[in-house]
């Protein structure tokens, strides 16, 4: 009797769509981070995640790029995400606690509570806090102790005294104020060239995001 060896079949996985961005700082030009952006809600669950993360660290690192990342959670999925599977598939693909960052949306965090971030905070992970145009949420003491970074819309007309105490008395004035004096890093989502770099900088910002972030990776 001939016996056939059965080979286990492969699976093959489809390749995780992402994006990926440079944040780089405002004042010297040089690269801070890098923010991921998955394109698919598909992502988020555990083997999914932990590749794309995966995938992530090693086009960051293809690109000449050490600095730690940033993933962007989907604000329409964070009401129904758990800080263990992120924690787990993080752990999985290979990041560190010091090389990698959460970032929330503020708006879901009013909606939904804060549970999530407080979870990923006693896990050692950082927590960035995406900031809505209303600034809703009041940057209190456990707020200040719960974030490590805060992103916001860079403003049109922009004020070079926004971020200086007692200067813009604006609701977002009054946030970057309160951010810098916690100690926060303070990100500009996008930053268009150099001169408006330039200003954010003097106005309390640390980092800002493409297109300006991008020319230094080229």
């Amino acid at each position: 009797m001939n016996v056939v060896p059965l080979r286990p079949r492969q699976t093959r996985h489809e390749p995780l769509a992402f994006a990926i961005g440079a944040r780089v700082d405002l004042r010297v030009g040089a690269l801070a981070s890098g923010v991921v952006r998955p394109q698919s809600h598909e992502a988020f669950t555990f083997s999914n995640l932990a590749r794309l993360l995966r995938a992530a660290r090693m086009t960051w690192k293809e690109r000449g790029a050490y600095t730690g990342l940033t993933l962007a959670l989907p604000a329409e999925l964070q009401g129904s995400l758990e800080s263990e599977l992120l924690s787990e598939a993080a752990i999985e693909a290979g990041c560190v606690r010091t090389a990698l960052c959460f970032e929330l949306s503020e708006r879901e965090i009013v909606n939904h509570g804060a549970s999530l971030a407080e979870d990923l905070r006693a896990r050692g992970w950082s927590v960035a806090l995406r900031g809505d145009p209303d600034c809703p949420l009041p940057l209190s003491t456990r707020a200040r102790n719960l974030y490590t970074e805060l992103v916001l819309d860079a403003p049109s007309g922009l004020n070079p005294f926004l971020g200086i105490e007692g200067g813009d008395r604006s609701p977002l004035g009054r946030r970057l104020a309160a951010a810098k004096a916690a100690g926060l890093v303070v990100t500009a989502q996008s930053v268009q060239n150099a001169i408006e770099a330039k200003m954010l900088a003097i106005a309390g910002f640390d980092r800002g995001g493409a297109p300006f972030s991008e020319a230094g990776l080229r």
